[in-house]
């Protein structure tokens, strides 16, 4: 099975079902992973970056490079959570300037 760790102050790391979107891993792993449009690729708020183990993530797909362009996140380790599948170990690092709002959502 895959490991999957989350780098963030409230982080997570665990393993898990190969498939599973990196979103769908913070959620079984009880890791708030912000993500306003619900998993559908249209907003960029369960954006990650990957620091290693990208070769262990699904391919980007149209939809979410588009995305990633518009938001002029361009650099080939930038990926939405809701997109990435998990296909073997992987580290990825919540962005510092979403630190705040996993903290928030968690307290709600």
């Amino acid at each position: 099975m895959p490991r999957v760790t989350f780098l963030h102050p409230e982080g997570k790391s665990g393993e898990v079902s190969e498939g599973l979107s990196l979103l769908e891993v913070a959620e079984k792993l009880g890791f708030a992973l912000n993500h306003d449009c619900g998993g559908n690729a249209s907003c960029t708020t369960c954006r990650v970056d990957v620091i290693a183990g990208e070769e262990n993530l699904s391919d980007i797909d149209f939809d979410e490079q588009d995305l990633l362009d518009r938001e002029a996140l361009t650099e080939p380790y930038h990926r939405l959570g809701c997109q990435a599948r998990v296909l073997g170990d992987v580290i990825v690092q919540v962005p510092e300037e979403k630190w705040g709002e996993a903290e928030v959502e968690q307290s709600l």
